[in-house]
């Protein structure tokens, strides 16, 4: 476990309101450089916070976020609940444990001469590191288990989304479709979401989502019509009854057995009646009485009356053709119903034709005794029962589907709500079926118990773990480790701790003779503080690499060769830790770890070591940042550089703040300063004389804009006592820009390629 980013410091001293915007995570190794007053120190007291789990009473009301590599993270809320191993060297560190006038805390280093029970204590530790291993790795594997459960929460519901949505950009529920309305479906159809029954086919999605269309349709009126097997039963036995019915008349055989011929002289002789004809209308030859009377007695009143039943009985057949039926139009219906609804009429359409041809036939056959009333051997069958019963069974299909759809029209927020849900289910099961969401709901369940169970054990011989350790426990052994430390570091021997028994704590002795009551040099207290801490790191056989470790400015009081011992300490007992956090202003240190740590980069891994700059604004009250490193701290060897960017930035800036003038004077005598000892190094040390025999190699010394830049840099810089009046800040504000333009011109004209050069860096595009 490590730690990924501090996203969010609120009302934590200098801190006003800080959020992690661009920095990168944090990497095994992290080097933040800033100057003295950045806010450096205020950031270790959030290291310090995390490390004994509670607030800073000094900022009661401060907020923070802090993210770990586990996807967890760490406020003012939970922090009392802050399990990382976090060792902080910082001043509130020396302020607890070192009395410069009395006495320092003791350091447990753990007996080695105690066998059994050592041996005891590592058979737990090597438990411990296994179950914690395989808890730990637990924990990831729950947590990426966990971490597909929840990415599969979001992307189905993205998904249901994009496919709810399409139906209806109306309903807000379905709008704003989420994860947490995905899982809470879930939830509530848990057993559902398990059913075969939740999935649809094709063609029911298809009219799911019709049906979910939010276009509301009128009601549609129709009069279903039925035909009687009855109806046709009465029919077949009458027509039956003709067909066998004959009349008595003396008969004409040739008039018979010819229907052409009959006709054709049935309707000659009322012609001829009718126009009492005597002569054939058709030869003009004289037509004999007894002719008359023949076909008279063929075509007597019972004939003719019985003609007139059959031409009636034609008439009543024909109405009994099912007529085709104004139906609704296929456009007044909903979408999922217009298939079912069309696939009717035409069944509607084949069913009517086929009854309409078994009708036919009863048609012909009436025609044919029609044409000769005395056949008698003609017959009809009865319309089929399949033909009426499929009409209407067709019908009652036409019938429901108007049902369905007017039962919507007058049900509609009802029925389309239905459809949603019921889309919503199937695409919930979709989803749940193709992840195998309730197996690994269920893995995640078991797995999380097994580990809790593990993670009591663990806790257990952690109980019996540190009650060894005490028992092991040596403060002798700690003074030794420190001493020895301590002499290597210094290079002399003279200071030692001894155990005070009376007072549990270690007495800084010089000479092995002298108490030391507050009469060391600020580089001893830093030695002696740092020493203290790096050997307090192996306390109770605590493990370096499971540890991280927060170093803020070890160096401040250290000449060069003391600086590098300190680097080189810190580097020998600390780079093995779990996380490193070195805080620094001094460029040389800054510099001596950043070339370490950097080699640890790779080219398939450029994230093991990082370098952020820690920096505070310039209004009031001032906030501070902390952000990634630019190249003139990464890439180059001298604060030189640092200096010369922030100053430049400074000059490109529209507009400059009050603050952003006394950062110019500071930044602009720093710059200028270390400027003119390279260019003119036989007046390196002072600086009033390095002004003087600059100007004197300038092409025009008597610019008047080099004694704005004297003036600026001696009112504005490193005065001990600032007299301000009323025209104080009008003065610096009015200088400030001004200043800055004039030095970067001054620099170029004394060394231009130099100049040239300095400004790639600074702005290399």
């Amino acid at each position: 476990m490590g730690i990924k980013n501090i996203q969010k410091l609120r009302a934590f001293g200098i801190f006003q309101n800080h959020t992690n915007a661009t920095a990168k995570d944090f990497g095994k190794y992290n080097l933040l450089y800033g100057w003295n007053g950045s806010g450096k120190s205020t950031l270790s007291k959030v290291f310090r916070c995390i490390q004994n789990r509670t607030h800073l009473d000094k900022f009661p009301s401060a907020e923070f976020i802090v993210n770990l590599k586990d996807g967890t993270n760490i406020t003012q809320t939970n922090i009392h609940e802050a399990n990382l191993n976090i060792c902080t060297f910082n001043n509130e560190f020396i302020e607890e444990n070192i009395s410069w006038n009395s006495i320092v805390k003791s350091i447990l280093l753990v007996d080695k001469a105690k066998i059994d029970e050592r041996v005891i204590l590592e058979e737990l530790k090597i438990q411990q590191k296994n179950d914690a291993e395989t808890f730990t790795n637990e924990v990831n594997e729950i947590r990426k288990l966990d971490d597909s459960i929840s990415k599969f929460g979001t992307d189905s519901a993205r998904h249901m989304k994009t496919s709810l949505q399409s139906i209806d950009t109306t309903d807000r529920y379905y709008l704003n479709y989420d994860k947490r309305k995905f899982e809470n479906f879930i939830n509530d159809n848990l057993e559902a979401t398990k059913s075969e029954n939740s999935f649809l086919k094709e063609e029911q999605i298809a009219d799911a989502i019709y049906a979910a269309k939010p276009d509301q349709k009128s009601t549609i009126t129709f009069t279903q019509q039925t035909v009687l097997q009855e109806t046709y039963g009465k029919a077949e036995s009458r027509l039956s009854d003709l067909l066998k019915t004959s009349v008595v008349s003396k008969t004409i055989q040739r008039i018979l057995d010819n229907e052409d011929i009959k006709t054709w002289v049935e309707s000659g002789l009322k012609l001829h009646k009718t126009h009492n004809s005597t002569t054939c209308e058709f030869c003009g030859n004289k037509i004999l009485e007894k002719r008359i009377q023949e076909l008279e007695a063929h075509f007597n009143d019972a004939y003719k009356a019985f003609q007139d039943r059959l031409e009636k009985a034609d008439t009543w057949l024909t109405s009994q053709y099912i007529q085709e039926q104004t139906l609704p139009s296929s456009g007044d219906f909903y979408e999922e119903f217009k298939k079912e609804y069309i696939d009717a009429c035409e069944a509607l359409g084949k069913a009517t034709k086929a009854l309409n041809e078994e009708i036919s036939v009863w048609h012909k056959i009436l025609k044919q005794k029609t044409s000769n009333p005395l056949e008698l051997n003609l017959t009809v069958v009865p319309i089929t029962e399949s033909s009426i019963n499929d009409f209407n069974q067709i019908m009652a299909s036409i019938s429901e589907v108007i049902r369905k759809h007017n039962h919507k029209s007058e049900n509609f927020k009802q029925e389309t709500d239905k459809a949603k849900k019921q889309l919503e289910l199937h695409y919930a099961s979709t989803e749940v079926r193709s992840f195998a969401y309730h197996d690994k709901k269920k893995l995640a369940y078991e797995r999380k118990t097994t580990n809790n169970t593990l993670q009591e054990t663990i806790e257990q011989r952690s109980k019996k773990i540190r009650d060894l350790e005490d028992s092991l426990s040596n403060e002798g052994l700690g003074a030794d480790q420190f001493n020895e430390s301590l002499h290597k570091f210094l290079g002399r021997s003279e200071l030692k701790l001894r155990f005070s028994q009376e007072k549990r704590g270690y007495e800084i002795f010089r000479n092995d003779t002298e108490i030391v009551k507050g009469n060391l040099s600020e580089g001893e207290k830093t030695a002696i503080a740092f020493v203290y801490f790096i050997t307090k790191l192996m306390e109770n056989d605590n493990n370096i690499a499971d540890t991280i470790v927060v170093i803020d400015d070890p160096i401040s009081s250290f000449d060069s060769n003391h600086l590098f011992h300190a680097y080189s300490f810190m580097k020998l007992h600390c780079e093995r830790a779990s996380q490193l956090f070195v805080l620094t202003h001094n460029f040389t240190f800054f510099k001596l770890i950043r070339d370490w740590v950097s080699r640890k980069n790779t080219k398939t891994d450029k994230n093991i070591a990082n370098f952020y700059v820690v920096r505070a604004n310039n209004e009031r009250p001032r906030n501070s940042t902390y952000s990634d490193a630019d190249s003139t701290l990464t890439l180059y060897n001298s604060e030189y550089h640092y200096i010369f960017s922030r100053l430049y930035k400074l000059k490109t800036q529209q507009v400059l703040e009050t603050d952003d003038h006394f950062l110019a004077a500071n930044l602009a005598r720093k710059l200028l300063e270390a400027f003119l000892s390279f260019k003119f190094p036989k007046n390196r040390g002072n600086f009033a004389n390095l002004f003087d025999v600059a100007v004197s190699a300038s092409t025009i010394p008597e610019d008047a804009g080099k004694e704005r830049v004297r003036k600026f840099i001696n009112e504005y810089c490193h005065n001990d006592l600032i007299e301000i009046n009323e025209d104080f800040v009008e003065n610096l504000a009015g200088e400030g820009g001004a200043v800055i333009s004039i030095i970067f011109e001054w620099i170029k004209a004394l060394d231009e390629k130099h100049y040239s050069e300095m400004m790639e860096v600074v702005n290399p595009s």
